[in-house]
C-alpha cells in the first residue's frame, strides 16, 4: 500500500465520498424536516447541524465503497450512524453538564434537560428507523450491541489510584465502550452491508476501534493544548469534572506527582480556576502529551494494519490518511 502524507486537510481526504457525505446530510435534514414549524424540528435542526467533520459518515461510505459504489442503502446507514452519534452526544452534554460544544450552548442549556432527554431519544428513535428499514438482522444487531456499549460505558469511570497500569487499562476500556465502538459499527456494518467476507468485517471492525481509540485519545490531548477558538470549548473540562485521561494517567505516572498540583486537584471536592491553570500547566510541561500522542500513534498504527488486506486504491489510501489526520488533528 502507498504510504499516505500526513499532512492532508480532512476535506481532501474525503474528497472521493464527498458527494456521498452530501447526500448523508440531505438525508438527514430530511429527518429534521418532518418535524417542520416545530420546537423538536428546530432542537433536530441544532443537534445534527452539518457543521461538524462528519468523520463517522464518511467512515461508511469509503468502507463500503472497498467493495462497491455507494448506494441509497449506505446513505441510509450512514444517516443512522450520524443519527446514533447525534443523540449521545446530546444526551453526554447532560450527563457532564457540558455548557458548550463547538462554540455554541449545549441542547440542554438552550432549551432544558428535559427537552434534550427527549429529543437525544428522538434521534436513537430515528437511527433505529433507518436502520430497520435496510432488513439486515446482523446491522440492526451491530446497532444494538453499540448503544448498549456507549450506554454502559458512562458507568465505567476510572479513579484516582497507585496502580497506573490498571488505571490505563480502565481508560482505555472506557473509550473503547463509549468512542470506538461507534467507529468500529461504522465500518463493519458498511461491509455488512456491502456484501463482505466475515476476514473483511472483522479487519474493518477492528480498524474502526482503533481509529476511534486514536480520535478519544487526541480530544483528550486537546482539553489540555487545544485552541479554544479552534476546538469550540475550553481546555481543562474533563480534569475540571476530575476525569482521568491519557495526559493526566501519564502524568501520574511521573515520580513525584503524587505531590503535584494535578494530583490535589483531583483530590479536592471544590477546586478553583487557580489550581485549573496550574494543572494544566503542569501537564503541558511534563511530558505527558507527548506519551499520549504516542498513545494515539499507536492506535494509529494498529488502524492502518488492519486495511493490509485490502487492495490499494482511493477508498484505502482515504482510510490511512483519515487515521493520521484524526492522530494530528486539532479540532
Amino acid at each position: 500500500m502507498e504510504t499516505t502524507s500526513s499532512t492532508g486537510t480532512l476535506t481532501n481526504i474525503l474528497a472521493p465520498v464527498s458527494d456521498w457525505i452530501d447526500r448523508g446530510n440531505r438525508r438527514l435534514n430530511d429527518i429534521a424536516v418532518q418535524e417542520n414549524d416545530t420546537v423538536l424540528g428546530a432542537i433536530l435542526n441544532f443537534a445534527i447541524d452539518a457543521s461538524g467533520k462528519r468523520v463517522r459518515p464518511a467512515a461508511v461510505f469509503l468502507s463500503h465503497a472497498l467493495f462497491h459504489q455507494a448506494d441509497a442503502r449506505a446513505v441510509d446507514l450512514a444517516a443512522a450512524t450520524e443519527c446514533l452519534h447525534s443523540a449521545t452526544l446530546v444526551h453526554d452534554d447532560i450527563v457532564d453538564e457540558a455548557e458548550s460544544r463547538r462554540g455554541r450552548d449545549t441542547v440542554h442549556m438552550s432549551w432544558s434537560t428535559g427537552v434534550a432527554v427527549l429529543a437525544g431519544d428522538y434521534l436513537f428513535a430515528s437511527a433505529a428507523s433507518l436502520v430497520g428499514g435496510l432488513n439486515d438482522p446482523r446491522i440492526m444487531t451491530l446497532f444494538a450491541d453499540t448503544i448498549m456499549r456507549i450506554s454502559r460505558s458512562e458507568f465505567d469511570n476510572p479513579t484516582y489510584g497507585p496502580d497506573a497500569e490498571q488505571l490505563m487499562a480502565d481508560y482505555l476500556a472506557k473509550i473503547e465502550g463509549k468512542t470506538a465502538s461507534l467507529f468500529g459499527l461504522c465500518c463493519e456494518a458498511a461491509a455488512v452491508l456491502a456484501g463482505g467476507t466475515k476476514d473483511q468485517q472483522r479487519d474493518l471492525r477492528e480498524y474502526g476501534l482503533s481509529l476511534g481509540n486514536a480520535f478519544q485519545i487526541a480530544d483528550d490531548v486537546l482539553d489540555v493544548i487545544g485552541d479554544p477558538d479552534i476546538t469550540g470549548k475550553a481546555v481543562g473540562g474533563d480534569l475540571e469534572r476530575g476525569l482521568l485521561t491519557a495526559p493526566t494517567i501519564h502524568f501520574l505516572q511521573i515520580p513525584g506527582s503524587a505531590n503535584s498540583v494535578v494530583a490535589q486537584f483531583l483530590n479536592e471536592s471544590d477546586p478553583n480556576t487557580e489550581e485549573l491553570a496550574a494543572a494544566l500547566m503542569e501537564l503541558k510541561h511534563s511530558g505527558a502529551i507527548d506519551q499520549a500522542r504516542s498513545d494515539a500513534a499507536r492506535f494509529g498504527n494498529q488502524a492502518r494494519e488492519h486495511l493490509a488486506s485490502f487492495p490499494d486504491g482511493p477508498y484505502t489510501r482515504a482510510l490511512e490518511a483519515l487515521t493520521y489526520y484524526v492522530v494530528n488533528r486539532t479540532r
